[in-house]
């Protein structure tokens, strides 16, 4: 670790703030607003990825400060956009912010404090120990995510409750250039930290519906790449 804390002293700023974006127009300007004033320096990395809307030119006219916009296309997934976000981080620690609001950006610094207080490496957000709001998260997608989660926590030896939540904190050095997955990255991530050796901890947050826009999430279709994702994240040599 003694490499990835001299790696992390050379990055500019304490805290970067990476949100992924597809067509979130109607998302993101409040989004941006709702990021609290926190006690270490921070920036925001917004990674267009492919949207066919207005997400990223309303984002650079947004008065949120420290604020860059990546933009490309065609839309290549939310784990290429991570990953985009991470190579152009600035700050010792990232934390990933999805723009629908479902998880609070009020709440990003209970997720980050462990690292700053030296407690953890990588911090998992769980949606489970809080009552989500009605209609956050559709039936099926709960007994889903808690077989993920056992599934998961037997890899890693290590009980998490909640692996696909996407409010995740962890040491930006170590991940460069180290991830693979296009798509969801959430088992990539944990499964990596603890190869890596990273200590992981795992927090409340609370879990609310999107408040406009429409969930990129399909039950069955994802549900099956997420069983191929997991698959791969095994395998030592990815």
């Amino acid at each position: 670790m003694e490499k990835k804390e001299a790696s992390d002293k050379k990055n500019a700023m304490d805290l970067s703030i990476l949100m992924p974006c597809y067509n979130e127009e109607y998302n993101i300007r409040e989004c941006l607003g709702r990021i609290p004033k926190m006690p270490w320096s921070t920036e925001v990395v917004l990674i267009d990825d492919g949207s066919i809307d207005d997400t990223a030119e309303i984002a650079k006219k947004s008065k949120a400060k420290n604020t860059r916009v990546i933009s490309y296309k065609p839309n290549r997934g939310k784990g290429y956009a991570v990953r985009m976000g991470i190579e152009e981080a600035k700050g010792r620690f990232g934390i990933i912010l999805d723009a629908d609001m479902a998880t609070q950006p009020e709440e990003i610094p209970i997720v980050v404090n462990p690292l700053f207080e030296g407690k953890a490496d990588f911090v998992n957000a769980t949606r489970f120990f809080y009552a989500m709001e009605e209609s956050s998260m559709k039936f099926l997608h709960q007994p889903g995510n808690r077989v993920f989660a056992i599934l998961v926590s037997m890899i890693i030896g290590q009980k998490l409750t909640d692996t696909l939540c996407g409010f995740k904190a962890f040491r930006i050095a170590p991940f460069r250039g180290k991830l693979k997955e296009n798509m969801w990255p959430d088992f990539e991530l944990i499964i990596k930290a603890k190869r890596m050796g990273m200590r992981i901890k795992e927090v409340p947050i609370h879990y609310k519906k999107r408040t406009a826009g429409v969930s990129k999430m399909k039950t069955f279709r994802h549900g099956y790449s997420m069983l191929k994702m997991l698959i791969r994240s095994m395998r030592r040599d990815y």
